[in-house]
């Protein structure tokens, strides 16, 4: 039995067909795209400049903190430098727990304090000369801010503990497994820890979890997914050409990158409406295309250098006019 029309939640594609067919004035359609939240009020504008600013000030103080011990670092002594960052680390835990989680100066609160987190196991890894590897620093960072990032239902604290996690992967490979070139084994570990994560993320996003409906921190997680699986393809594409293709996860990794793309494509186009990931698919197989036909061709020759920006201009047009079908498609499938 088809949903009744009348329950169905407003959209701006509702409303702008609304006004196309004149059953909406402009001063109409301009207070209804404000009372759905698409286009910001007053008071939105005014949420936003505090919180942008909060934050702000939050990164400045956290930058003044970290200055402060560069530059004062050979005049102090090990009480006081355990001493200031211990005491701002409980200082702003205090403030927290009065303040609340469920305010934002709350959890910028949180995730300042997880910052000194950091701060602190350099201090003491400077001060002691311990010579542990740097991905211990930021594993034992990572470790100790994860209860903390549980009960913040904060993105920005969460997104800091995939950050890093990935540094400490990087630097744990760079130090310990091949201290030269990143592989593609790293690449794949890389893609293993972001593509799970972004999972993760859509299934909570599924559910309805409030907190994760931020769509910038599904961006930046899955263009991190899909940066590690186009770098080793790229890897691949260059090798190919010069003979030199001896490592095969390389394969593993192109064929990867394919699905992981056509998927995308499907999902964000027929499941998920999502116009920004599409146009980043897009880009990754722009990039991914003319370095294959670059590497086909003599770049000696002139010509070669025009077919490319010929390969590049239409792939970008093609690739803009397939967004605007799709938009003007998702428009008529709420009509």
């Amino acid at each position: 039995m088809p949903p009744n029309s009348l329950e169905t939640p407003i959209t701006s594609y509702h409303l702008y067909w609304l006004a196309r067919t004149n059953h909406l004035t402009h001063q109409a359609l301009e207070y209804a795209l404000r009372r759905i939240g698409t286009v910001p009020d007053i008071h939105a504008w005014r949420k936003f400049i505090d919180n942008l600013l909060l934050l702000l000030g939050t990164a400045l103080l956290l930058v003044g903190i970290i200055f402060f011990f560069a530059y004062n670092w050979a005049d102090m002594n090990h009480l006081v430098k355990f001493g200031v960052l211990q005491a701002g680390i409980l200082g702003i835990a205090l403030f927290v727990s009065w303040r609340g989680l469920e305010f934002i100066s709350g959890q910028s609160g949180l995730l300042a304090a997880a910052t000194l987190v950091g701060a602190l196991l350099a201090v003491y890894g400077q001060t002691y000369q311990t010579g542990a590897d740097a991905y211990n620093l930021f594993l034992s960072w990572a470790i100790l801010i994860i209860p903390w990032v549980l009960i913040s239902a904060f993105a920005p604290l969460w997104l800091l503990l995939l950050v890093l996690f990935n540094l400490s992967l990087i630097l744990y490979w760079e130090q310990v497994i091949n201290p030269y070139v990143p592989s593609t084994e790293l690449f794949l570990w890389l893609f293993l820890l972001n593509g799970t994560t972004m999972l993760a993320w859509e299934y909570a996003h599924a559910q309805g979890v409030t907190w994760l409906q931020n769509h910038w921190l599904r961006v930046i997680i899955f263009s991190a997914t899909l940066a590690v699986l186009i770098i080793p393809t790229l890897q691949a594409i260059i090798d190919l050409d010069h003979g030199r293709y001896r490592n095969s996860l390389f394969a593993v990794a192109v064929l990867l990158y394919v699905a992981v793309t056509a998927l995308a494509l499907w999902y964000y186009r027929t499941r998920r409406h999502d116009l920004l990931l599409l146009a980043a698919c897009l880009l990754g197989m722009l990039i991914v295309i003319t370095t294959l036909v670059a590497e086909l061709l003599p770049l000696q020759e002139a010509f070669s250098w025009l077919f490319i920006a010929l390969i590049v201009i239409g792939q970008a047009t093609f690739a803009t006019k397939w967004l605007l079908q799709t938009a003007k498609t998702w428009q008529l499938e709420t009509e």
